[in-house]
């Protein structure tokens, strides 16, 4: 079942952007050279808080990172996003839970084109708490990222809305100012994708699911393309979860999704295999820089 928070009636939406008003290369809360590390770890003491302290309870996060790109380089980027129940933030994120671990935000566009990149957690957040975000990059160099937050709130029915407590990243691999996810060479031809390439295997039972993408090549051509993620025995025997996600990349090294609210409930067992594959508009530009994330959601 695809479920689209954005225009859904079940919430009030309460936004929480860190400006008055959009802006052109940027939108949210800018992280620091002190909370973006370029080191093997994320920071534990430097958090941007995302928005003031919840005054309802939060049934989804509604992320976007944008900003975070460069002309003829490969800007990695992963971020950890953590809650800290009792809403002082700051320094106390350091001992907060962990919601998040290793989001990719990699090649992000500026604001004004397709606003970046955009992913939906249903995370139950309780009142009065704090959201921060830490990340790891390959540089601190500017512009560095930017990223908000739109909490789902008030749901009409409260007792109906399912909640998830934790994120299961799989198929990420972080390493000192590297950020590497799964290669998944694209399909160029006219029919169907290739076939699905192994991202990992679920150590939780898992109910609902988002994939994310990035692309190692330097001289990166303007391209759609669509991503499939699904669950199986073998690459033969597949059952899709996620269909057609659209990603877009552009001639000056940017990536966007447009999948906003794009994510599918599906139950996956603890020790099932993910599988994906991709299939792209044009042609097969640096084959096997392609990478690929899935994050699943349960609890």
């Amino acid at each position: 079942m695809l479920f689209v928070p954005n225009g859904s009636n079940d919430f009030a939406a309460s936004a929480s952007y860190g400006l008055t008003r959009p802006g052109v290369a940027s939108n949210g809360v800018s992280l620091t050279a002190a909370t973006l590390s370029t080191t093997n770890a994320y920071s534990t003491t430097q958090f941007q808080q995302i928005g003031s302290s919840l005054k309802t309870d939060c049934y989804g996060l509604y992320i976007n990172v944008n900003n975070y790109f460069a002309g003829g380089v490969f800007r990695q980027l992963a971020l950890r996003f953590v809650v800290d129940y009792t809403g002082v933030g700051g320094s106390s994120f350091g001992s907060g839970n962990v919601i998040i671990d290793g989001l990719v935000g990699s090649q992000a566009t500026q604001y004004a084109l397709g606003g970046g990149l955009w992913y939906y957690f249903p995370i139950y957040i309780p009142s009065g708490s704090a959201v921060g975000v830490t990340g790891r990059g390959s540089t601190t160099t500017a512009p560095l990222p930017s990223i908000s937050i739109q909490y789902m709130t008030a749901p009409s029915n409260p007792s109906l809305v399912k909640r998830a407590s934790f994120v299961e990243t799989i198929g990420l691999t972080l390493g000192t100012g590297t950020v590497a996810g799964i290669s998944v060479t694209p399909s160029t031809a006219a029919t169907e994708p290739n076939s699905w390439t192994l991202i990992g295997t679920t150590t939780k039972r898992t109910w609902w699911w988002q994939v994310a993408c990035q692309h190692s090549d330097t001289t990166m051509t303007a391209l759609n393309y669509h991503v499939d993620l699904g669950v199986g025995t073998s690459t033969t025997t597949v059952d899709p979860i996620i269909t057609d996600q659209y990603i877009q990349t552009t001639a000056t090294e940017q990536f966007l999704n447009l999948g906003r609210g794009f994510g599918v409930e599906k139950v996956v067992p603890a020790g099932s295999s993910i599988y994906a594959r991709v299939h792209n508009a044009g042609g097969n530009e640096n084959a096997g820089s392609f990478q690929v994330v899935a994050y699943g959601c349960g609890g």
